[in-house]
């Protein structure tokens, strides 16, 4: 078989089932359900507060993950921050800059078609309270921004820019750190989405050159529930947190509260402890099959599914060439929520639908697309699954 992945180490993947979704979420490895298990089973307790043997445990093997994220994407320690996932993440990176920026009315920020709903829908909002001005860079045919397209939305004024990493819908790897480059002639703070690239490609904080970055646990082998932020160290030493709460402060009086110096001091309240356990669980699994080794496959995959689907008179595709494992397509006059519906009562699991990312979504289609995407546990036997399925959706709808 041609996975990376081995099919006994992810219990929910049945032999009848093509699970062709794994950008919505991807399937989990027994390894990291273990090691959940084993928290809430031997050494179950609060982090950072007790002083008994599990609450030490607990914080030790919490801490550990703080490390390997960090060696992970490239980073520093102090500057990983623990939320509950990339929308979190976006929330908190907005707050914060709304917070300690002097963001000013006619100040511009810059977005592109390509953008989740995640960050996207957060960031319209602070334009609307801050009343700046939201400029969105289109895709080109190829699904890729064009730098020379960028560089003409860049002005001065820029002071917020977000771009996306990996595309939800058409699969585009952006070269963000171009892009970057680009911005780096004004003072625009960078947030970089890379909720679909972390796990799935390599990648380094360090080399992008953004002053943030974010993914999720559950992208990438890990549990729902968590996710990083990695703020630019310089940005951990200057910014206060929008929010306060236990585990953020260093000390507290009437008159005022002292923070960490970390990116713990923004992590106020409890986390999500047995979460980031499973996460690091993750992180050593991917490292075990190697990122690099699994992009390769991912794009091998779909470029099968390419192949397949362009013999099909009735199928238009929609995906980028540089692909992080995703590709989405339509049937002109069927409702993408039909086919995806014939496709699940074949064994076939798709996404269809906007994919939280209206922008580029409706851009190719106003009902929106029939989403495929892979990971290292796709083969091309679930592909050729998916191809007789489509059979059935000829079938139906009289193709």
């Amino acid at each position: 078989s041609d996975r990376v992945f081995s099919l006994s180490d992810f219990p929910s993947l049945k032999a009848s089932l093509s699970y062709l979704d794994s950008a919505s979420t991807s399937l989990t490895p027994k390894v990291v359900i273990d090691a959940m298990d084993v928290y809430y089973q031997n050494y179950r307790a609060s982090t950072h507060r007790g002083m008994y043997a599990s609450a030490l445990q607990a914080t030790k093997e919490f801490e550990a993950v703080r490390t390997k994220v960090a060696a992970f994407i490239d980073a520093n320690e102090s500057e990983v921050i623990f939320t509950s996932g990339s929308t979190a993440s976006a929330q908190l990176i907005i707050a914060t800059l709304e917070h300690n920026l002097d963001l000013r009315e006619g100040d511009e920020i810059l977005v592109t078609e390509l953008d989740h709903h995640g960050t996207l829908v957060p960031i319209q909002q602070l334009a609307k309270r801050e009343k700046m001005i939201l400029k969105g860079v289109p895709v080109n045919d190829q699904f890729q921004i064009e730098e020379s397209v960028f560089e003409s939305f860049v002005t001065q004024k820029t002071k917020i820019a977000s771009l996306i990493h990996g595309s939800n819908v058409t699969g585009t790897i952006v070269s963000v750190k171009n892009l970057v480059e680009i911005l780096r002639s004004t003072n625009a703070f960078v947030i970089i989405d890379a909720a679909q690239t972390v796990g799935h490609i390599p990648l380094s904080f360090r080399d992008l050159n953004a002053d943030a970055l974010f993914f999720s646990g559950h992208k990438m082998c890990g549990p729902t529930g968590v996710g990083v932020l990695i703020f630019k160290e310089k940005w951990i030493q200057t910014f206060t947190p929008p929010y306060g709460g236990g585990g953020a402060v260093q000390s507290v009086s009437k008159e005022k509260t002292i923070f960490l110096e970390n990116g713990k001091k923004f992590e106020a309240g409890t986390p999500p402890i047995a979460e980031v356990i499973g996460l690091g669980a993750a992180i050593d699994y991917l490292e075990k099959n190697n990122v690099g080794k699994i992009a390769d496959h991912t794009k091998e995959i779909i470029s099968y599914a390419q192949s397949i689907l362009q013999k099909l008179p009735y199928i238009r595709t929609y995906a980028a060439s540089d692909n992080v494992g995703v590709l989405s397509f339509t049937i002109p006059g069927i409702h993408p929520h039909d086919i995806a519906h014939v496709l699940g009562e074949e064994g076939v699991a798709v996404r269809a639908g906007f994919q939280c990312a209206e922008l580029v979504a409706r851009k190719v289609s106003e009902n929106g697309i029939v989403r495929v995407s892979v990971y290292g546990y796709t083969t091309k036997e679930d592909i050729d699954t998916f191809s007789n399925a489509l059979q059935k959706v000829a079938a139906t709808f009289s193709l």
